[in-house]
Order: C-alpha cells, then structure tokens, then sequence
C-alpha cells in the first residue's frame, strides 16, 4: 500500500511539471511576441520621421498693416504683395519661384526663376513679388521677386501707358505637387481700356489674351532636380 501511494505521488509530481514546463513555455513565446511587436512598432515610427508619407504646403495672402503699408511706400515700390507660406519639404521636393511672362496674350519667357530652396521648414515665410516703375527715366520695370531665402530682381522694358496689379488667389490655398499656383498678376496696355487682372483660385487671370504685357507670379512644388 505505501508503495502505491508513492508510485501516485510520483506521477502527481511528473503531471505537474508537464504542465508547468508547458505553461512556462507559453509564457516565453507571449513575452517573446510582445517584444517583437514593439520593436515592429518603433522601426515603423523611426521610418516614418524620416520620410514622412504626407506633405502639406500651404499659402495665403498676407495683408500688411498701416504702418507697414507707410513703410512700404517709402522704398518707392508702388505695387507689391506678400504673401505666407507654411509647411514642410520633403527631402527629395523643391519650391520653384518665378515670373511668367506674356506678350500679345501668347507666352514668351520666364524670368527670375529660383529653385533648389535652401529651406524645407516653413512657418510664416514671407514670399512677394513687386514691381518698380521707372518708365520716366528709364522705360523699363523693376521686377522683385522676395523669396525666403533672399531677393532676386530684374529689368524689363515697358511702353505700357495703363496697367493693373491684383491678386490671384483668396484665402488660404493648398499646394498640389507639380501643379502651379499662380499668385498675382500685373497686365499693362498701350489702349484705353484695360480689365482687371484679379482672380480667387490660383489660375491665369480672365483677358490675358487681351493685354499686350503681363508678368504673373508662380510658385510651383516639384521635384528636386538632380545635379
């Protein structure tokens, strides 16, 4: 009888380890899958700093004060606009800035083209584009073109005798990659008569095709070209 009791005791013991052994190792695999699914889920969010998946870039107008509406006019630009921009380039993306202009209604050149923008954080930049008239002297206009990274500037000729200067957008706008936005506008003619050259959604503005000289500012988010 004693001997049987300890054959039972003995098995109890053998039953409890198995199952003890089985638990243990179930334990070590949930531990283990736990650990691998952190680590999954900081390798993703380290990937996603440094190529974020989705870039927002957006402009408005930026209406100037009183003050730095007095402050303006003493520099002697008679036309000017400003504007904000916000966002984040991504590492392969640039902003392009530049001027087109068109004659008769037809494109003919773009002037004062920057790319390769030394920022990629905006917040609040200011970009603007403004016009020096020095038709009295000179017969030609001073173009600004005030990105964040600095000024560029030109001269072109001009026997305009009327012109124009408004804006092309309203609000705050989101920018498309490889998709222009067009910001301003300034049409002269030799007649007349001249339309305005304003508009709301970033496009060409209505009777381009009417006026003999227009200069439009447009800012384009593309790709960076490769050196």
């Amino acid at each position: 009888m004693r001997i049987a009791k300890m054959d039972k005791i003995r098995n109890n013991l053998i039953e409890h380890s198995s199952i003890g052994g089985a638990n243990m190792r179930y334990f070590k695999s949930y531990c283990m899958f736990i650990v691998i699914t952190l680590l999954l889920t900081g390798c993703a969010g380290v990937e996603t700093e440094k190529s974020p998946s989705n870039s927002k870039l957006t402009i408005e107008s930026y209406n100037m004060s009183e003050k730095e509406t007095l402050l303006i006019s003493k520099t002697g630009v008679e036309q000017i606009e400003f504007f904000k921009l916000n966002g984040t380039l991504k590492e392969d993306d640039d902003l392009q800035f530049s001027v087109e202009v068109f004659e008769n209604g037809k494109f003919k050149e773009e002037v004062l083209k920057t790319w390769d923008e030394l920022e990629t954080k905006y917040n609040d930049s200011l970009i603007s584009f403004g016009i020096i008239d020095n038709r009295d002297e000179e017969h030609s206009l001073k173009l600004l073109n005030g990105i964040p990274s600095g000024l560029a500037t030109t001269f072109y000729s001009n026997n305009m005798t009327t012109s124009s200067f408004g804006l092309l957008i309203d609000g705050k706008m989101n920018l498309e990659k490889n998709k222009p936005i067009y910001l301003t506008a300034w049409l002269g003619t030799t007649k007349n008569e001249l339309r305005s050259g304003g508009g709301t959604t970033g496009e060409l503005p209505l009777g381009i095709e009417e006026v003999e000289l227009a200069f439009i500012y447009k800012v384009l988010w593309t790709d960076k070209e490769k050196k």
